[in-house]
C-alpha cells in the first residue's frame, strides 16, 4: 500500500490553492505534525506560486492507495 501526505494551502489569489504532496511518510505522523509543518511553511514565506505566496492551511491528510497488477510484470 502506498501512502502520501497532502497539504492544501490557500494563496494570495482568492479561490486558488496550492497542494504539496510527500511520499512514504512515517506511520507516526499526526494531525498536529501536519498543522505545525504547514504553519511553519507559511511563516517562512518559502514558496512563491504562480498565484502568490501561501497564506493559510486549507486541508491536509494522508492518502492510502493499493495497486493490483492485472498483467504480471515481465522478468
Amino acid at each position: 500500500m502506498d501512502k502520501q501526505i497532502y497539504i492544501t494551502f490557500s494563496t494570495e489569489t482568492e479561490g486558488r490553492n496550492y497542494i504539496m504532496r510527500f511520499y512514504n511518510p512515517k506511520d507516526t505522523i499526526t494531525q498536529t505534525d501536519i498543522e505545525n509543518f504547514a504553519n511553519w511553511v507559511i511563516s517562512q514565506n518559502m514558496f512563491l506560486t504562480r498565484y502568490g505566496e501561501l497564506v493559510a492551511l486549507v486541508d491536509g491528510g494522508i492518502i492510502q492507495t493499493t495497486r493490483t497488477d492485472l498483467i504480471p510484470p515481465i522478468e
